[in-house]
């Protein structure tokens, strides 16, 4: 330990040394560039510190990062200038940055820059002039602002004439963005225009854009006002603007595979409202039928030809879809014939990912996930997929079983592009994508030395987008059954100990109605700050119940379905997200709330619904299911094999600090907090009363976790590692409490009870 600690005090020692002369290494004739510093001179504005700070992140070369007058960065860039290989040279790439030097043309382009952006924010008559300090062989710049008066809208003036384009012009004047009074700023002026072009396409205007519209500007009327004259240029071809209506559509279903094979005999055919011209079916018509919004005769509306574009690709079978016009003439009418060009892709996916993960007491943990997916099943767009999942956790032991714990689920989905409404309930063909879904399933669950659980489920939903940032899935109906078998004796007299565990597992069934309601702002390949909501209510057993109690109004004890008890409580869960770009980095926080109330026909939620906390994807410092309830220790040192904690109300925050380390390598750091409940009331017995949720208290029940992870990211890949350790838990006959102090790296022990090392596909959320 001594020689790496010693070589590491000596080059923190030498950067140090480096980071106090920054001009070590600036060549002859070039100078240090400080930064700079922006100062008003005469009348100031009104928001004279915001201004300086928008002034000054324009202004060019940006210097070198420094803290307390040192320059670290430039310390290590220099401590290892004359690396050419090895960790000197990585350090230096990775962590080092060159010294930035004086640049007179950089400089008069930012004071450029400078006064356009005041003239462009309404300081008509700014103006900026910069001089320099030079001393030593450094430089700094000092750029001196003359702002003037802001500018204010004193008139707006529109264009009058008799064309249809007129007409549109007028009803968008209550809704102007320009309004006389308020700051003159090019980026209202340009908000206006694209606003007018916007509403122009919507109503049939096809070859209206923003570059149609432009302003005079008159600053001859009383101090600091302008008036602004909005004018609007012809077309190219200098006729006045007309409408444009829905001309003929074609598509082309095997585009580039007609492309590829000019022998291949092209088949033109008149289905519906469209025609088809294709060498072979690829894709049902009906389902492209569908998919293609409008018909001939109706107004253009630029909206929906893009949402049109973006249902064909959601059918799933293509991978391009590309929309031309041509335009044609009839009758004083002008008509867009559309044509769609689709590019059949892969239909076809199949998928394989493991997970492991290293935990506590020499336990092993490992799932393997296989999933196959058919985009184009029965050859109208319908979607298959195919899941298996198996799992097993293992502890390495002479007087231990090896294998603690075995899951295996099953689950097959057929999916249609369309909602499969009977008597024709309600339209089908809308602007928003809609599905309607089919699904099965079975999963297994053993947990040696306690018991055997088996389920069944099937489920019919609709899922629909009315838009590109919302999604709606509505299932009406959900049907499961729970089988639990092979108890051992010690879980047995668990479930005797403990009623409220006896009455979520046994065999019962679940008919239940959900909706799932979606909304994410993330955009594709772009870094803005987004937000992503998730929100489940799921209520089981209520017609049940009501069936039930119209049949059997006075049966004792709990009603049945099939001579088998029916489960009915209320189920939300919550899954809320921030993510926040930063410039080399991001910041992500969530919160995961859940909640499950049993009633009527059931004295507890059923197992399989309730809630659990820890694992690769939760508070990663404890293992899948060890926390809670409440301040329950019994998933720490349960002699049944494996932990398998459960509670009715759930709460987990997290937060990921990730940032890129080299190439496709990027590390994170990462803190997470919760724990699980349970629900009812208190009944003066301390056992039975243990893990009650409890306002008052149960902030001091919340477990806390950090850790550190590396990530791999191949762009459609990402493998994980995280390592993991508890700052606050759960002690017996203690409650929750702090363990910083108790924290030894050098300790064996004390690593092979906390540390938890997760290995996972994908980010934890």
């Amino acid at each position: 330990m001594k020689a790496p600690l010693i070589y590491a005090s000596c080059v923190a020692l030498l950067a140090f040394s480096t980071a106090c002369n920054p001009t070590r290494r600036i060549q002859e004739g070039q100078l240090f560039y400080q930064g700079a510093t922006a100062k008003f001179e005469g009348r100031a504005p009104e928001q004279q510190k915001q201004l300086e700070a928008q002034l000054l992140a324009m202004a060019r070369p940006v210097p070198n990062e420094s803290l307390l007058g040192l320059y670290p960065r430039l310390g290590i860039y220099n401590l290892f200038a004359n690396k050419k290989r090895g960790i000197g040279k990585w350090l230096q790439e990775k962590l080092g940055r060159p010294p930035v030097t004086y640049n007179p043309e950089l400089v008069e382009r930012s004071r450029l820059r400078m006064e356009k952006y005041l003239k462009d924010d309404g300081y008509l008559q700014a103006s900026v002039r910069y001089d320099t300090l030079a001393r030593k062989k450094k430089i700094k710049v000092a750029y001196y602002v003359q702002a003037g008066g802001q500018y204010t809208i004193g008139s707006v003036d529109w264009p009058e004439d008799s064309t249809a384009l007129q007409v549109l012009l007028e009803q968008e004047k209550a809704g102007s963005l320009l309004k006389t009074g308020q700051p003159y700023q090019l980026s209202q002026l340009e908000a206006e225009r694209e606003r007018l072009a916007q509403s122009g396409i919507e109503q049939g205007f096809f070859q209206l854009s923003k570059d149609n519209f432009y302003y005079f500007l008159d600053t001859t009327l009383s101090q600091n006002q302008v008036g602004l004259y909005l004018r609007v240029a012809p077309p190219q071809d200098g006729r006045p603007f007309h409408r444009h209506y829905i001309g003929k559509t074609t598509l082309y279903p095997t585009f580039l595979l007609d492309e590829q094979n000019a022998d291949l005999r092209l088949d033109t055919l008149e289905r519906g409202r469209f025609t088809f011209i294709q060498s072979q079916e690829f894709v049902k018509l009906p389902a492209l039928n569908r998919a293609v919004l409008q018909q001939e005769g109706e107004l253009y509306v630029h909206s929906l030809q893009q949402k049109s574009v973006n249902r064909l690709l959601g059918l799933g079978p293509f991978k391009f879809v590309n929309l031309k016009y041509q335009l044609r003439e009839e009758q004083d009418s002008l008509f867009l014939d559309r044509q769609f060009f689709l590019t059949p892709g892969l239909t076809q996916d199949f998928s394989a990912e493991l997970e492991a993960s290293s935990l506590e007491s020499n336990s092993l943990g490992s799932a393997l996930n296989i999933n196959y997916t058919h985009r184009n099943f029965l050859g109208g767009a319908e979607h298959f997929s195919l899941g298996l999942s198996t799992g097993i956790l293992t502890q390495l032991g002479s007087d231990v079983r090896f294998i603690n714990s075995f899951d295996f689920s099953l689950d097959g989905q057929l999916s249609f592009p369309s909602l499969l409404i009977p008597f024709g309930l309600i339209r089908t063909e809308r602007s928003w994508q809609a599905r309607s879904t089919a699904a099965l399933g079975t999963e297994f669950e053993r947990r040696a030395t306690q018991y055997t659980l088996q389920s069944f489920r099937g489920q019919f939903s609709y899922l629909w987008q009315p838009g590109r940032l919302q999604q709606h899935e509505l299932s009406p109906l959900q049907l499961t059954w729970v089988n639990t078998r092979n108890t051992s004796t010690a879980f047995e007299e668990r479930l005797a100990a403990n009623p409220r565990l006896r009455s979520s597992f046994g065999n019962y069934f679940i008919t239940s109605l959900a909706y799932q309601y979606n909304y994410n702002e993330q955009k594709p390949q772009q870094r803005d700050d987004y937000l992503y909501l998730s929100g489940r209510l799921e209520a089981a057993g209520n017609l049940s119940y009501a069936l039930s109690s119209l049949l059997s109004p006075r049966q004792e004890g709990a009603y049945k379905f099939f001579g088998v008890p029916f489960a009915q409580f209320l189920r939300l869960e919550a899954d809320i997200r921030y993510h926040h770009y930063l410039n080399r980095g991001s910041w992500i926080v969530r919160a995961n709330l859940g909640g499950a109330l049993p009633y009527g026909n059931s004295g507890a939620v059923p197992y399989i619904r309730q809630f659990f906390v820890g694992g690769a994807n939760s508070i990663r410092a404890f293992k899948l299911r060890e926390l809670g309830p409440g301040d329950n220790t019994d998933g720490f040192a349960s002699g049944l094999g494996v932990s398998d904690q459960t509670g009715d109300i759930k709460l987990e925050l997290n937060a990921e600090y990730r940032f890129p380390l080299f190439s496709y390598l990027h590390g994170a750091i990462f803190t997470d907090v919760g724990n699980i409940w349970l629900t009812g009331q208190k009944t003066g017995d301390p056992a039975a009363d243990k893990g009650l949720f409890e306002w008052g208290s149960f902030y001091n029940e919340l477990a806390v976790g950090a850790g550190a992870g590396l990530r791999l990211d191949i762009t459609y890949f990402v493998l994980r590692l995280d390592l993991a350790f508890p700052l606050r838990r759960p002690f017996p006959d203690e409650g929750f409490r702090w363990v910083l102090r108790e924290i030894a790296w050098g300790s064996r022990q004390w690593r092979q009870d906390n540390l938890v090392l997760n290995l996972a596909l994908g980010y934890p959320f």
